[in-house]
């Protein structure tokens, strides 16, 4: 009968391995706890397609956390973490609760507390609708001449955005065109403006603006903008 094992060394380095493991455990559990406070960033989950954040939403919460000192000292934000999430919240405003399992911390540190413990967020139905473009003309003409009419083609465009804020907007601009010391009509292709980061130029995003020049009334003056 074999009485010595067959791999002696290996055998050998895994009881001096499972030897350091545990005294690595047992002067984790004889360490100092303690307590520290450190900011963690915010991730919203689960945001039903057709819903949008329209207020400010915090990018950060402060957490109380507990454990043993040194792995406090070695804690970066970056290893923390809060999830809140917004499965079924429909349109409106309300408070979030935020506890401890929202939070993502590694293993052995303990979350005490998240402040502030409620997060305020106003939700708005993503809407589409069509609104007229209205073009931004500037600079002045050759002397004598003013600007007319701007034509614009398509005249209106397709946006999405919060239904709230595209019921209280209008229209929607272009990007600038210049007629500076023009003597003949402008024409030109030029994007269209998207005028909040929550509103969305669906199409088209390029239209056709032309610009015609004309003879100035009265002084001579410059004339009408758009």
């Amino acid at each position: 009968m074999r009485v010595l094992p067959r791999h002696p060394v290996a055998l050998f380095s895994a009881i001096v391995l499972a030897c350091l493991v545990w005294y690595g455990r047992a002067l984790e559990r004889r360490e100092r706890i303690s307590e520290r406070q450190l900011d963690a960033s915010v991730t919203f989950v689960n945001v039903a397609p057709d819903m949008v954040i329209t207020s400010e939403a915090p990018r950060s919460l402060l957490l109380r956390v507990r454990g043993p000192l040194s792995r406090l000292r070695e804690l970066e934000p970056s290893q923390t973490g809060v999830v809140i999430d917004l499965r079924g919240a429909g349109e409106g405003e309300r408070e979030f609760a935020v506890q401890a399992r929202n939070v993502i911390v590694p293993p052995d540190v303990e979350v005490l507390a998240v402040l502030p413990s409620e997060v305020p967020l106003r939700l708005e139905q993503v809407v589409r609708r069509r609104l007229t473009v209205r073009p931004r003309v500037v600079g002045e003409p050759a002397e004598g001449l003013a600007v007319g009419e701007a034509l614009v083609e398509p005249a209106s465009v397709r946006v999405s955005g919060p239904r709230l804020q595209l019921q209280a907007l209008p229209a929607v601009t272009t990007e600038e065109i210049s007629v500076e010391g023009a003597t003949a009509p402008v024409e030109t292709r030029v994007a269209v403006r998207s005028p909040h980061p929550l509103v969305r130029i669906e199409e088209p995003l390029v239209v056709r603006v032309i610009v015609e020049i004309t003879a100035a009334r009265g002084d001579g003056r410059g004339g009408r903008r758009r």
